[in-house]
């Protein structure tokens, strides 16, 4: 048995996993001050509670910048400068502990699932955009932890919004959920549309889909800018599958075709066929993921 814990800025996701499915699943709070020894304290009483004699492991999607266990930032949370190793050898000690970046367990936790391939990235569009990559079965971390960071690939120069991460042009800008709307906004005096002065990134994808001027427009633009980037990471990584989920991914096959559509035009020959698909995990991809950093370790 092992946890599989996907930490988010509101809710922590805990799943019981066993032969790569999810068992059980809790949430509870996430309160920056205490988030490991509630973690624990969880944990713990789960064990107790269902007299468990031994755990194979506890494995971390965490939304920030982690290498080998150390965390340097969780920005959303505001923790920084932590090895988990130890932290987590205060409560469980000698127990193995692994850490990912979320989007990294998350494609991890699809592949798992699926089991058709040991190739694979995860495209999370959510409030940002996040990417994991899978190679060979292990999760693709990179020395400063920055492999997949795909939101800030500067791709979109014909807009060149500004970024959080202070650059221009990044693949966020125009992909996100806010990216969305930021994209339709700008365009708003230029086509017709039912779209009111306020709305949401699903607003825009229910209107496209009941063929709104605007809105049509601004799902193939993002659909573009997603396409461009999956066609640079094909001649990079060179994986079998590419995952496409988080809160914008809801909007189907309006988005995934579109996406395919565009693909066939930028990607390279060689790469051309390779597959591109809506994620089915949702929120359980991140909690199978983290438990999956243990199996694989121990492969």
């Amino acid at each position: 048995m092992k946890f599989g814990i996907d930490v988010g800025g509101t809710t922590v996701k805990i799943g019981v996993v066993e032969a790569n499915r999810i068992i059980d699943k809790y949430e509870i709070p996430t309160i920056k001050e205490t988030l490991f020894e509630d973690i624990s304290s969880f944990l713990k009483d789960y064990i107790s509670k269902n007299s468990i004699q031994n755990i194979e492991g506890i494995g971390f999607g965490l939304p920030g910048n982690v290498v080998n266990n150390y965390i340097y930032n969780l920005p959303n949370i505001g923790i920084k400068d932590i090895d988990l190793t130890k932290e987590m050898d205060k409560h469980f000690p000698g127990v193995l502990v692994i850490a990912q970046n979320d989007a990294n367990v998350a494609a991890l936790g699809e592949m798992l699932y699926h089991n058709e391939y040991k190739n694979a990235c995860m495209i999370t569009l959510g409030t940002g955009v996040g990417c994991g990559i899978v190679l060979n079965g292990k999760v693709l971390e990179g020395v400063h932890g920055a492999a997949g960071e795909v939101g800030h690939m500067c791709i979109a120069g014909e807009y060149n919004f500004s970024c959080a991460c202070g650059l221009k042009g990044c693949l966020e800008t125009v992909a996100s959920a806010t990216g969305v709307v930021r994209l339709a906004k700008y365009h708003y005096k230029e086509y017709e549309t039912k779209l009111a002065s306020e709305f949401t990134a699903k607003d825009v994808f229910d209107l496209a889909k009941q063929k709104d001027p605007l809105c049509l427009f601004v799902v193939d633009k993002v659909a573009y800018y997603i396409a461009k980037c999956i066609s640079i990471l094909g001649i990079t990584v060179d994986v079998d599958v590419y995952y496409i989920g988080g809160g914008v991914s809801k909007a189907g096959d309006i988005l995934i075709d579109a996406i395919k559509k565009h693909y066939k035009t930028l990607a390279l020959f060689a790469v051309k066929n390779v597959k591109i698909e809506q994620a089915t995990l949702l929120n359980d991809a991140g909690m199978l993921g983290a438990a999956g950093l243990i199996i694989k370790d121990e492969q």
